[in-house]
């Protein structure tokens, strides 16, 4: 233990290192018992009393630094009192005495058993000898840290300060310009203001916010504290909310603010009332309602050009509406409505009025704000406008009138049932009757195409929306629409559909004797177009119970019936495959288990001999969607009761085959039918002149080599498979090079060794004088996706493996520029994960600029798309080959072959010009001059991406505005 001489403490108190180093030690020493508290400051006496003010500074900051560092529950009361008297008489001193004493305060408040006495005493001087603004902005921050915390803790002591605290603070707080201060200060005060009572200190308490709004604030860059004005702004507008009394001076505010020129300071004015419309009671803010809606209308009426400020306006306004209403401040809500309808309505009964917009928009905020009351007010401006004489109003008029109603009747429907029932029935009833009117045409019109199907649709979505207070009258009426819509030759409206769901969820015995069962009893009689309609809007109904056996039963009677003709069996099956892509796998399950669809659909494709492709192809997808959402017991019980007996040259036969097998799950063991699959489906392939069954056939090989168990038996089926193809090959045999790229599909997905046999013999059919071409297609079909094949076996990294395999096979062939080589890689490069292909883009990037100057329009056009993704990422490496890419892009955008190809080369030439300004100005003038040809193309889409490529280079170097 090294004594606490005189000679130690200046030691200690000569720098910042050796103070902290002695201050630790001092702690450690005190909490050890080696010294206390008072012996320490009659050591440290000499310096405290010293008449160098340096030596008092350092001496008290040793001291507080010394405490700062203690135990919080090291001091007992008594030690508190008494250094908080030491402070408190510190706090006369010299002013580079007092930021040392902050700290040592700072430090007492937190000592667990400081008394809130001392506290007082403490601000209390503080407050009388010196100020917060006079200090440093760290020595500020760490006040109203502290200001914050004996806030939170002390609260019942500093209530009894009354308003000498509060004043205190005030003092303290004005002033204040360092933005992370102020950001931290926004964030405690308006819980302070909440918990202290301001008395008569309310308004010079507002307007220590006040003189910050709206917050100016740009923030530095690469600033660690990353706050933002928005942070501010946010924080700020909280203050200004955060007691009643502030109502007066923050309506004042925000409204003068309001009128500035300035759209941020218009946005932060309208969040003001924003927030003073959800924090102050609806009470207070009636009186000034009138001068809010006065500044809001000049922002709606007619409607700042700034669509921010108009959001904000209608935000606050709904804001001020809704909460009348849910405080169930009946007569001020209906002030507020009257006030505002009183302004608006004219306009609304005036169409083609220039408000009438604006007026509509602020109308269904009436609605969100009290829908009752507003509703009333509009439907009935409404009807006086709609039953004005016909002549006077047109279809287009009625259309804008509707729309609103819609989102009227929208948003009082999510206000909740009661809500919408209380709306008034008469004016309702009578609005219904006018739309019902306008849906009448479709009988009385006997041209359909003199009737305005935008009015037809508006209308119904009217009805959609209010559907619930649609009175019997009216319902029967709506019923023999609908019905007359769903049977009518040439009009199908796809708002039908939620009609009729909506009125099956509420009137299910009404719907189906006026409409279902008409549908159903007559259906024999329609046409086909019509009876599409009818399934595409029954369909949706089979979830609601009391209609699911009806339209199953008219389903099932359309697609296994028997004598049924071909293209309404499609439709059906059309249907269904619609409602098994729809619903959930349970209900498809219980379709299976109670229907026995799978064996329907089965029997259905192999005993109906007429059935064509079109049909086979829809039972296939039924088949698959229903055995996906079977177990794997059942997926192998169903798949393997009907293999043995199908003979998959038969086309029937093949595709029941492919609506079992497609999606089989890949743990089923097809082994025992394996060997006889493969064989088939290669015969087939290799022998077929069908190009359905042979695409049928290429999935199934690419499937089935995927999913199955890869085993030595297996294995060896596959290879005789390929070997097979191979001799098939060696006969010049197109197909079987089609066939095997299939198969080679399946096991490069899966990542086996025979994938490279295969990518081996197709690389080595790129030469051949017959067959290259149909070589580079198979690279296509292996690079590609499918959607409809379900491969389940995929190696992790395929793509880049396989990328890496061709680059290797294919290295000096592309090296020579082989046309069909270049072919077969692009397409192998156009699945290529960019990331891949960017670390090796040093070389693909001459293969690419090597395609963009074949004569192959489809190889271009995929080595466009990678070019135009590389320069979208502004890649170096094309940056420093510009010499290359914008001669051969140039070329491109006069290539008579392909407008697609021209507009690519427009882009990819626009895009390069986000490269630096420096990079492109050699090239400038002549890609100006050579575009001009581009700009009289007789493709429009091809002159507008010219326009815009040439505009954007004519604009290089050019001096930016602001």
């Amino acid at each position: 233990m090294v004594p606490l001489s005189q000679a130690c403490i200046e030691e200690a108190i000569q720098s910042e290192i050796t103070l902290k180093q002695s201050a630790e030690q001092i702690a450690k020493d005190i909490e050890n018992k080696t010294y206390d508290v008072v012996k320490l400051c009659e050591s440290l006496q000499f310096c405290l009393t010293s008449s160098s003010v340096e030596k008092r500074v350092q001496g008290t900051l040793l001291y507080s630094r010394v405490l700062a560092l203690l135990p919080n529950d090291h001091l007992n009361s008594d030690q508190v009192e008494v250094l908080s008297n030491f402070y408190a008489a510190r706090l006369k001193d010299h002013h580079n005495v007092v930021p040392a004493v902050i700290e040592g305060i700072d430090a007492l408040v937190h000592m667990k058993h400081c008394p809130g006495k001392c506290v007082v005493m403490l601000l209390q001087n503080f407050f009388l000898n010196t100020t917060c603004q006079s200090q440093l902005r760290s020595d500020r921050f760490r006040l109203f840290q502290l200001f914050k915390y004996i806030s939170e803790k002390y609260v019942e002591e500093l209530k009894a300060m009354s308003g000498d605290f509060i004043y205190g603070i005030i003092n303290s707080l004005d002033g204040e310009r360092d933005p992370r201060n102020l950001d931290f200060i926004f964030t405690f005060m308006p819980n302070f203001i909440q918990t202290y009572p301001l008395l008569h200190l309310s308004e010079e308490m507002f307007e220590v916010f006040a003189c910050y709004f709206p917050i100016d604030f740009n923030p530095t860059k690469n600033d660690p504290d990353t706050i933002t004005r928005e942070n501010l702004a946010s924080k700020l507008t909280q203050c200004l909310v955060a007691s009643p009394e502030f109502v007066e001076w923050t309506v004042a505010l925000a409204l003068e603010k309001l009128e500035s020129d300035l759209v941020v300071a218009k946005c932060d004015s309208l969040e003001l009332l924003y927030q003073a419309a959800l924090k102050f009671p609806c009470d207070l803010l009636e009186s000034h309602f009138e001068q809010i809606w006065i500044a809001l209308k000049n922002e709606l009426f007619p409607g700042s050009e700034n669509t921010d400020v108009v959001s904000y306006a209608l935000r606050t306004l709904r804001c001020i509406l809704e909460q009348a209403t849910a405080a169930s401040k009946t007569d001020i809500s209906h002030n507020y409505q009257t006030i505002i309808l009183g302004t608006i309505l004219p306009h609304l009964s005036d169409v083609n009025h220039r408000l009438f917009n604006s007026a509509s928009t602020i109308a269904l905020v009436c609605v969100a704000g009290d829908p009752v009351f507003a509703s009333e007010k509009i439907l009935n401006t409404f009807l006086i406008k709609l039953n004005e004489n016909p002549a006077t109003l047109n279809d287009d008029q009625c259309i804008r009138i509707y729309n609103i109603i819609a989102q009227m009747f929208n948003i009082i429907s999510l206000k909740g049932e009661t809500i919408f029932k209380a709306v008034n029935t008469e004016l309702c009833s009578q609005m219904h009757s006018h739309i019902i009117a306008s849906l009448k045409k479709v009988d009385a019109e006997t041209d359909s195409a003199n009737l305005n199907q935008d009015l037809l649709k508006v209308s119904l979505v009217v009805l959609i929306e209010c559907a619930p207070i649609i009175s019997e009258a009216n319902r029967v009426m709506v019923y023999r629409i609908l019905m007359s819509l769903l049977t009518n030759e040439s009009i199908d409206l796809e708002q039908t559909q939620p009609l009729l769901e909506r009125l099956g969820a509420l009137y299910p015995i009404e719907l189906q004797s006026n409409c279902i069962d008409g549908c159903i009893k007559n259906f024999g009689l329609f046409s086909n177009f019509v009876k599409e309609k009818i399934l595409s809007n029954l369909i949706p109904l089979v979830r609601q119970i009391a209609f699911t056996q009806r339209i199953l039963d008219l389903l099932y009677q359309q697609i296994f019936g028997e004598g049924v003709p071909n293209d309404v069996r499609l439709l059906s099956l059309q249907a269904l495959n619609c409602l098994l892509k729809t619903e959930d796998e349970r209900f498809v399950q219980d379709l299976q288990n109670n229907s026995e669809l799978i064996d329907k659909l089965v029997q259905l494709a192999l005993n109906n001999k007429e059935l064509n492709s079109e049909v086979l192809t829809q039972i296939a997808r039924a088949l698959s969607a229903i055995v996906q959402t079977l177990s794997i017991a059942e997926q192998y019980m169903i798949a393997t009761s009907y293999l043995c007996s199908l003979n998959l040259q038969l086309e029937s036969d093949l595709y029941v085959a492919e609506g079992l097998l497609g999606y089989l799950h890949k743990d089923i063991s097809l082994d025992d039918h394996f060997e006889r699959l493969l064989n088939d489906l290669t015969q087939l392939s290799l022998q077929s002149e069908n190009e359905g069954m042979r695409e049928v056939a290429h999935h199934l090989l690419c499937s089935l080599v995927n999913k199955i168990e890869y085993n030595d038996n297996n294995r060896g089926i596959i290879k005789r498979t390929i070997h097979k193809l191979a001799e098939a090959i060696k006969k010049e045999n197109k197909k079987a090079v089609e066939a095997l790229s299939w198969l080679g599909k399946g096991l490069v997905m899966r990542g086996s060794n025979e994938a490279g046999e295969i990518v081996e013999t197709l690389s080595e059919l790129l030469d051949h004088p017959s067959l290259s071409n149909a070589a580079s297609l198979a690279f296509e079909i292996i690079s590609s996706e499918y959607p409809q094949l379900h491969l389940p076996q995929v190696k992790f990294l395929f793509q880049q493996k396989f990328f890496h395999m061709i680059l290797a096979k294919l290295g000096h062939k592309l090296e020579q520029y082989c046309e069909n080589h270049l072919t077969a890689f692009v397409y192998v490069l156009k699945a290529t994960p960019h990331a891949v292909l960017k670390m090796n883009i040093e070389k693909i990037g001459p293969i690419l600029f090597k395609c963009l100057e074949s004569g192959n329009v489809h190889t271009q056009g995929i080595s466009l798309q990678i070019c135009e993704n590389f320069v979208k990422h502004q890649d170096d490496y094309f940056r420093s080959h510009l010499n290359h890419l914008i001669p051969a892009s140039l070329k491109l955008t006069t290539c008579n072959h392909s407008m697609k190809l021209r507009i690519s080369a427009l882009k990819l030439l626009y895009d390069i010009t986000k490269y630096p300004t420096f990079v492109l100005l050699p090239y400038k003038v002549d890609v100006v001059l050579d575009l001009a040809t581009a700009l009289d193309d007789p493709k429009r889409l091809v002159r507008n991406a010219a326009v815009q490529a040439r505009n954007a280079w004519y604009m290089i170097g050019a001096p930016k505005t602001e």
